[in-house]
């Protein structure tokens, strides 16, 4: 019960806030539909009368039908025992046909109800005639005279028993349809009267509904109309509408109030414009506090590589006096290697310089692992001036040793590749490994790009894939560095399942 309370209070109120002119259009038009409404209505009923009465006697137009059949059955089977023509036959079998569907429409079952039990005889009757008839005649082709008597006098007596029935069951559904017939007429009757007083209290609602639709605009001008008035008169102490229709008369009265409160409105915006300010003032001395911050923290991480490698080269020194050459070259390589990630941070340099580099990381790899490697360089001296980005060939042999070849127990092969070609100066990195996954070499490719993180999850990771983050850091740097994305790689190894990496630097 409440809910359509609240429906009908919300449907109101959209219609308030609707045009003046909608809200006239749509009086006339409810009226007038509620009119109609009523006419169809009216229509409905007398449509559905008519037909009620027609349909009437369908019972008893139906028992005709039916006993027709079965006499014109009963005339072909007593035409062909006496001519025995195929007129006659043929006209038999025809109207047996029909007569036997018709006869399904019966009750099979007996009732206590005397017109469903007459229904149940005359089926068990329609049943037993086709049966003796049938009977007869398949004796008459057979010449069997016993048979034919026999058959033919059943015959005629069933169909003497159920002609007399079905005119009793038509006389009595005569009768019943009768009385129907009276009931639906006075049903018709009282129908109608009910209808005429319908359609006047129809047009009596529709009268009232236009009548409080013209009052509820009416009334609101006849308040505009005095505040306009004092206005006119520069009496501004007035009351605000504060009205809540969104029709024309809504739209003024807004007008109105606007009017009046602009002034402390304009103050207002000019007092949160401060407000922001300020509050933009603060966040910007707060950034300046969290950069310095950064700053400062950026100076002490620089502390940790420094002593470091201070701390390796005391190291190869005292290995030195002890007589440890092997010991004091591997410390002196890592430390060769710490030097130049500390004195070229983020910087360009030459490529001999960076091959340089790998050179002693490879020292240092060898070392760790003896054996298990191979690296293999085909270096071309005459393009060794191209400046490249530092950093960025080790991380790629780095990525080779760490992922292609991590389940290499032995004969490992990382081959380094410089050569001049299409007027590039390419670098190729290649192992032997497991091979590079092309969903994760496309994510990796892709994320460099964008200068977003790679994200795998665990279950797309397979023991032969390549997973390195530091991959999308290189591929971004040397697209930023050249300002282009054609002059990195991931490829699959021609000679192997491996994978090669393949950098092109413009050679300018």
């Amino acid at each position: 019960m409440k809910k359509p309370r609240l429906l009908i209070k919300k449907l109101v109120r959209k219609f308030r806030h609707s045009s003046l002119r909608f809200q006239l259009i749509f009086t006339f038009v409810i009226s007038g539909a509620i009119l109609i409404l009523a006419v169809l209505f009216t229509t409905g009923i007398l449509r559905f009368t008519i037909n009620t009465v027609g349909k009437t006697y369908d019972t008893n137009k139906n028992l005709d039908n039916y006993l027709t059949q079965i006499s014109e059955a009963e005339a072909a089977m007593e035409s062909y025992m006496r001519y025995r023509t195929f007129e006659s036959i043929d006209k038999y079998y025809n109207y047996v046909s029909v007569a036997e569907e018709m006869s399904g429409e019966f009750k099979n079952k007996p009732s206590a109800i005397p017109a469903y039990q007459k229904e149940y005889i005359i089926r068990r009757l329609s049943e037993s005639f086709f049966y003796y008839s049938s009977n007869a005649i398949a004796a008459k082709r057979a010449n069997k005279k016993n048979a034919i008597d026999e058959n033919l006098a059943k015959s005629i007596q069933c169909y003497n028993f159920l002609r007399s029935e079905i005119l009793n069951l038509n006389m009595m559904y005569f009768k019943a349809n009768a009385q129907e017939y009276e009931i639906n007429r006075n049903v018709t009757s009282g129908l109608m009267n009910l209808s005429v007083i319908g359609m006047f209290v129809v047009l009596v609602a529709a009268v009232f509904l236009l009548y409080l639709n013209l009052s509820s605009i009416t009334q609101p001008l006849q308040k505009i109309s005095s505040v306009a008035l004092s206005v006119a008169e520069r009496n501004f102490d007035v009351d605000l509408f504060n009205t809540d229709r969104h029709d024309e008369i809504g739209n003024i009265c807004r007008a109105f109030d606007s009017m009046i409160i602009s002034i402390r409105e304009y103050v207002d915006t000019i007092w949160e414009k401060a407000l922001k300010e300020n509050e933009l003032r603060e966040k910007e001395i707060e950034m300046r506090a969290l950069y310095a911050d950064a700053q400062y923290k950026a100076l002490q991480e620089q502390i940790h590589p420094h002593f470091l490698f201070n701390t390796l080269n005391t190291g190869a020194g005292l290995a030195l006096k002890e007589g440890a050459d092997q010991t004091c070259d591997f410390l002196e390589q890592v430390a060769d290697f710490l030097r130049y990630s500390i004195q070229h941070p983020g910087r360009d340099v030459e490529l001999k310089d960076e091959l340089g580099m790998v050179d002693n990381y490879i020292y240092i790899m060898k070392t760790r692992f003896g054996s298990r490697y191979e690296f293999i360089k085909n270096i071309d001296a005459q393009v060794l001036g191209v400046r490249i980005p530092n950093m960025i060939i080790q991380p790629l042999v780095e990525n080779c040793i760490k992922h292609g070849l991590k389940d290499v127990i032995e004969n490992g092969k990382i081959s380094i590749t410089v050569v001049k070609e299409d007027g590039y100066v390419k670098v190729l990195i290649s192992d032997n490994g497991c091979g590079f996954d092309p969903v994760i070499r496309k994510k990796i490719l892709d994320a460099a790009v964008t200068g977003e993180a790679v994200i795998v999850n665990s279950s797309e990771i397979k023991e032969n894939e390549h997973i390195s983050t530091g991959l999308v850091n290189v591929i971004s740097r040397l697209y930023f560095y050249y300002g282009r994305n054609d002059i990195f790689d991931i490829l699959q190894n021609p000679d192997s399942s491996g994978t090669v990496f393949m950098v092109k630097i413009p050679d300018v």
